[in-house]
């Protein structure tokens, strides 16, 4: 509770997304050349009690220093290690993440995950520019939870060497991700077919699925009384 991450993302839709001007350069580099009309892109950590800026990354610079300058500076949902050193950033128009190590202050490695998007899909039907939307990491440090937003799949990846297992055809445009308390699962919502799903990091199966209301987006971990919620059954599926 000291530390604030706090990420800006610009503005995500302006007249100069068109593919006419990007689409030649997305194919090639995965940026748009006019991708600075977006605005001021930045990354801090700021002192909870004091709201003092502590830092600010530099994410242009790092990425040009790792070789992945074509990349977004604009930092999506992000996930970290419990000892807050190593982050992980979902960043704008990329299937992926990317490892950053926050003492250093550079970026390690990038991880690449499947683009399913196919060729019809242009750079501004992305969902506010949002290729993936949503990471969580287990209590344990070694397994991501990835919402595939734009692929509508759900990526489960190994933290040492990125490897991964699909888990597709469960639901539509997933947004957001969160570890339960326990640590053992990640809680997936599914906002194009009003559905949030359950996944145990080690198994990988998905043990629950529930309906719920229009367009979920984030999820929290909360408690309500029993009485509640004891005529609804089990949510667990068999």
């Amino acid at each position: 509770g000291k530390r604030i991450y706090h990420a800006s993302i610009g503005t995500v839709y302006t007249p100069l997304d068109s593919e006419l001007l990007g689409g030649v350069t997305d194919a090639l580099l995965g940026k748009n050349l006019l991708d600075a009309t977006k605005g001021e892109r930045v990354f801090q950590v700021v002192d909870a009690d004091s709201l003092e800026i502590i830092k600010t990354l530099d994410l242009e610079a790092d990425l040009e220093a790792a070789g992945y300058g074509n990349l977004s500076t604009a930092v999506r949902p992000m996930a970290h290690t419990a000892d807050e050193r190593y982050f992980y950033f979902q960043l704008s128009f990329l299937h992926g993440f990317i490892e950053y190590d926050m003492e250093e202050q550079k970026v390690l490695r990038l991880a690449e995950l499947p683009d399913l998007t196919g060729p019809l899909v242009t750079r501004e039907t992305y969902v506010n520019d949002s290729a993936h939307h949503g990471i969580a990491l287990s209590a344990d440090d070694s397994t991501f939870c990835v919402a595939g937003t734009m692929s509508d799949y759900v990526a489960l990846v190994d933290r040492d060497d990125f490897s991964y297992e699909l888990k597709t055809g469960i639901g539509e445009k997933p947004y957001w991700v969160t570890t339960s308390k326990d640590g053992d699962h990640c809680y997936v919502s599914w906002s194009g077919t009003d559905q949030m799903s359950v996944f145990n990091y080690t198994s990988g199966q998905e043990v629950a699925r529930v309906d719920v209301g229009d367009h979920p987006q984030r999820i929290r971990e909360g408690s309500v009384p029993q009485d509640w919620v004891e005529d609804q059954g089990s949510l667990f599926l068999p």
